[in-house]
């Protein structure tokens, strides 16, 4: 284990948005799988792997490397600044997560084919309890991230994190 973490951590720091986007991409097509077997209970002969494809993507080339740039930024912003990562999951909380939430909102409904009047449809339902669930816990994960995790690990803790959070998104798109 203690190989894995060494190479990937050469990896972060060689290669930070590839090695970012690779985590969250994967991370977020898992919790779509376990949001499939675990909770819809199908088998992974009967997972809608299109849908997992989807979600997967939105990692590889929005959400990874979006927060790259958005965690560097802060950290950058705030460099300095009494209270930082008060500061910056205030900031994060405000910004990013309702951006991020209506992003894949959107993109979900839109990449599986679905009208924009669909989409727009399904963001007004699901936007509110999205944010609701966002609210109980991304704050806490987040001050745990901007006080414990070094920057190039960030992504990386809020990937591992994201797992529960990419079953639930999976679960209220599907």
């Amino acid at each position: 284990m203690a190989a894995i973490l060494k190479s990937y951590n050469k990896f972060v720091l060689r290669y930070p948005l590839i090695a970012m986007s690779l985590t969250t991409g994967t991370t977020m097509g898992l919790g779509n799988v376990i949001s499939q077997t675990a909770i819809e209970k199908r088998t992974l002969k009967t997972v809608d792997w299109a849908r997992v494809s989807r979600f997967a993507a939105f990692g590889y080339l929005f959400s990874g490397p979006f927060l790259r740039y958005w965690y560097y930024g802060l950290d950058k912003y705030f460099a300095g600044a009494k209270l930082k990562p008060v500061k910056m999951m205030i900031t994060d909380q405000i910004i990013a997560a309702p951006l991020l939430n209506s992003v894949v909102l959107l993109y979900l409904p839109l990449s599986s084919g679905k009208s924009m009047t669909e989409a727009k449809k399904r963001f007004r339902e699901d936007f509110p309890t999205v944010m609701k669930a966002n609210y109980s816990a991304w704050p806490v994960i987040q001050l745990t991230n901007f006080y414990f995790i070094p920057i190039q690990h960030r992504v990386l803790f809020v990937n591992i994190c994201s797992l529960v959070w990419s079953t639930f998104l999976a679960f209220v798109t599907k």
